[in-house]
């Protein structure tokens, strides 16, 4: 029997690659320069009053929402005001009516025991008619008054 030499079996084998090395890139030393400051002061200040210009108009609204609502009160206040004011009305108006009515005059009439007045209880008296000279002398006389202030009191 024949034995192989070792050397033989190592060409079959494939070869192992190597890995590439690579020269390690050589740093260029930059110069540096001072950090420039960002402008955070003024980052901050456009924030904060940002913030407290978005607080200011939260607050506005919120005041004005309390005076609609103040003046909503108002007025349903006034309104309750008016209704009871016009059943007041309503009831003067009956009442009125009441009072002006013929019969009911002359039943109280008649329970107080009034009587029709008899004829020589009934006097005439005439009166003399106005004269209208005096009638123009009892006009107010507005001479006084400006162009401006009869204007003025026309649109009032």
């Amino acid at each position: 029997m024949l034995v192989a030499e070792k050397y033989a079996y190592l060409e079959e084998m494939v070869p192992v690659a190597e890995p590439v090395r690579r020269e390690a890139p050589s740093r260029q030393e930059k110069p540096r320069q001072v950090p420039v400051r960002k402008h955070q002061t003024l980052n901050k200040f456009l924030t904060l009053s940002m913030v407290l210009i978005c607080f200011a108009a939260a607050s506005f609204i919120v005041f004005r929402y309390a005076l609609i609502s103040e003046n909503h009160r108002a007025i349903l206040a006034l309104e309750k005001t008016l209704e009871q004011e016009k059943i007041r009305k309503e009831k003067l108006e009956v009442e009125l009516s009441y009072c002006k009515d013929l019969n009911t005059i002359e039943f109280l009439a008649a329970e107080l025991g009034m009587k029709y007045p008899g004829e020589g209880q009934v006097q005439y008296v005439s009166l003399p008619e106005p004269d209208e000279g005096m009638e123009q002398a009892e006009a107010p006389v507005d001479s006084g008054k400006s162009i401006w202030s009869r204007l003025l009191g026309i649109f009032n």
